[in-house]
């Protein structure tokens, strides 16, 4: 839905809501009014009807004033003759003119006793004659309405006379309403206790007695009538009816009809007005909201040169317009930055060629195509390390391009992005730095010596680690071979094993025993190791004379050795790591080579290589891979190793740097047949 849309709904629903405060407040007054009214109306109406009831009953009340002073009444009443009484009353009711069935007159005395009654009843007419006879002072009347029980509806006028007797005559309640309609001029309905119609001035009423209701309107032709309820009460307080009466409510009903007319009208004008005018500042506000929407839209699609054509304002929409201003102008900037930086990558890329180009320059025949090819196949060593790094590096840029573009409009943040990017590129330095430690000593030949064949391999993973291995012709006749592994990664962990790999050299190649250097390269690294790195390291000489191959352990994983009697590991002392604590002890162990032997050293990145389900790959597997009698060569060997732990981890990462040294031992030459001395040295890392 849209803006303008959503504001025109609440307005309307605000317009709603106040009309309903309004209108439901005066509702409640005009009912209250209403209700105040219908009261007022019901008490006049009470009293106009008693009034008008007391009209119709004037001739009933003349003819007993007249019976009250006749003398031959008056004389049968002090004589206490009540025969004398029913025949005087008999012929007051004759001259009188008080016929037919419903017409009585009686006379009660001051104990609200029958005295008399013509014709001859039980009761009184007036079934609170002894009420009557308490409340009406001398020559006091009372019109009330009576129903007999078995007996039609009647209008019973009392006198008290003056001698206290109470003098009451009746007549059909038909002929009094009769007249009290004529007097209001309106239709009269009575009905009894039961709800049942006594009377109706119209027989249209009398049908329609069941619609009629207290309070409501009813349209009879072209005129309006409300029914107005009056209840009957006899003598003695009892309800005995209800007269339902219709007044002329035309004209009143005419001027409310009027009045909510007037009212809906200038309702409708007043909204029609603010509606009008609430759509035009709307429109106003919303047509350069569209047009700045279309903007950034478009800049949002890429097209950067995209702008708003509205006037300039001063208002919040041309703070919006100024801020789209801006978004264009870093947008534009961010464009050149990250041209900038897909020019810097390629130059980085081609950096990184050159070095691995200059790296592989070192090799020659064999050596060097096997390298290119590990590093131009699926299955390189180097290659997808320095892949995986690049690709690293472009992800780091890419996501720092993403930052920069999803905070355009924020410059403290491009320049948080940018130290972001100054950050990672010193990460990039460091690591590049380490990996240069690790492979600063990378080997270009191998010894050809006949009595032995070495080779040597590392797949690293894909932070910088601490592994190495060494190796250096001490004289003519002796081997020292070394590899190790320091705790970490990163920058330290190469500084460190570089400086153990240093130590170690120096310290055989001065003649001590393995043991011995050992221990020397232990002291120095614990006294000044603030960091707390350690390395593991195995240290052999070889003596090419006799085949004895002398060696100590610092907490290293022992060799595996295969020979004549089968594949097993060397049997190694496991001594503590370097850099733990100074003034340790390392032992030398000796074993005597047989021609044909095959020594595979290790670092714990072949058997802790972990499959998916957390399987490490193990000695077992190992072991398996040594006994293969096809592995004749020690480069055989280790590629071996290499696939094979490659396929145990199928889609595990590498964690830890594989680093593996063959040595094959052919056996010991003849004297006659000088061996050539040429010094070789390799280290991995």
């Amino acid at each position: 839905m849209l803006l303008r849309s959503r504001i025109l709904l609440l307005f309307a629903l605000a317009m709603a809501l106040v009309a309903a405060s309004v209108a439901v407040p005066a509702w409640l007054v005009l009912r209250d009014g209403e209700e105040r009214a219908a009261a007022l109306r019901a008490g006049l109406q009470s009293a106009t009807l008693h009034e008008a009831v007391e009209r119709a009953a004037a001739p009933l009340l003349a003819a007993l004033r007249q019976a009250a002073v006749d003398e031959a009444l008056m004389a049968a009443r002090a004589a206490h003759d009540e025969s004398a009484l029913r025949q005087r009353l008999a012929m007051l009711r004759a001259e009188l003119g008080l016929d037919g069935p419903s017409a009585r007159i009686d006379i009660v005395g001051a104990q609200g006793q029958l005295l008399a009654a013509a014709p001859a009843v039980a009761e009184p007419l007036a079934s609170g004659a002894s009420a009557l006879q308490r409340e009406l002072p001398r020559d006091g009347i009372s019109a009330r309405f009576e129903a007999a029980a078995d007996g039609p509806m009647l209008l019973v006028v009392s006198l008290r006379t003056g001698s206290g007797d109470l003098l009451s005559g009746s007549m059909p309640a038909d002929g009094a309403l009769g007249g009290v309609a004529r007097q209001l001029g309106a239709d009269l309905l009575l009905r009894d206790r039961q709800g049942a119609v006594i009377f109706a001035t119209d027989q249209a009423l009398r049908d329609g007695d069941a619609t009629l209701r207290e309070g409501q309107t009813v349209s009879l032709g072209s005129r309006i009538f409300r029914v107005e309820a009056t209840p009957l009460y006899n003598s003695a307080g009892a309800r005995v009816g209800q007269v339902l009466v219709l007044a002329d409510a035309t004209a009143e009903a005419q001027s409310r009809q009027l009045l909510l007319l007037l009212a809906g009208a200038l309702l409708v004008v007043a909204a029609a007005v603010t509606c009008g005018l609430l759509y035009r500042v709307i429109r106003d506000a919303i047509d350069p909201l569209s047009e700045l929407a279309r903007a950034l839209q478009a800049v949002a699609g890429g097209d950067i040169f995209a702008s708003a054509a509205i006037a300039a304002r001063r208002d919040e929409v041309g703070a919006i317009q100024a801020a789209l201003e801006a978004l264009r102008s870093n947008t534009l900037a961010l464009d050149r930055l990250q041209t900038r930086n897909r020019l810097s990558s390629l130059r980085e890329r081609a950096l990184i060629g050159q070095e691995i180009a200059r790296l592989t320059a070192v090799l020659d025949g064999p050596e060097r195509d096997e390298i290119l090819g590990l590093l131009e196949g699926e299955g390189a060593a180097l290659g997808p390390a320095f892949a995986r790094l690049s690709g690293h590096v472009v992800q780091q840029h890419a996501a720092m391009a993403q930052l920069l573009e999803e905070r355009t409009r924020d410059l403290a943040l491009v320049r948080q992005a940018l130290e972001e990017r100054t950050q990672l590129n010193r990460m990039r330095e460091e690591l590049d730095v380490a990996r240069r430690l690790q492979l600063s000593s990378v080997p270009t030949t191998f010894p050809q010596m006949p009595e032995f064949r070495l080779h040597a391999a590392m797949v690293p993973a894909k932070e910088v680690g601490g592994d190495f291995c060494d190796f250096v012709m001490l004289d003519e006749h002796r081997l020292a071979l070394l590899i190790g592994d320091a705790s970490g990664k990163g920058v330290h962990a190469a500084i460190f094993i570089a400086m153990a790999r240093t130590l170690l050299r120096a310290a055989i190649s001065r003649g001590l025993s393995p043991a011995e250097a050992l221990a020397q390269a232990n002291d120095v690294l614990s006294t000044d190791n603030p960091t707390m790195m350690f390395a593991t390291v195995f240290a052999a000489v070889l003596d090419c004379r006799t085949g004895l191959l002398t060696y100590a352990n610092a907490g290293h994983n022992p060799p595996r050795r295969r020979g004549r009697l089968g594949e097993a590991e060397l049997p190694v002392a496991r001594g503590i790591a370097l850099g733990v604590m100074d003034g340790m002890e390392f032992m030398d162990q000796h074993v005597v080579l047989d021609a044909g032997d095959m020594v595979l050293m290790f670092t714990d990145g072949v058997t802790e290589a972990v499959a998916p389900g957390d399987i490490l790959f193990g000695d077992d597997r190992l072991a398996a891979i040594m006994v293969d009698p096809a592995l004749a060569e020690p480069a055989q060997l280790v590629d071996a190793v290499a696939r094979h732990v490659e396929a145990f981890a199928d889609t595990e990462p590498q964690a830890d740097d594989i680093t593996m040294l063959a040595l094959h031992w052919r056996g010991a030459v003849p004297p006659a047949m000088p061996a050539d001395p040429g010094t070789a040295v390799l280290a991995c890392a």
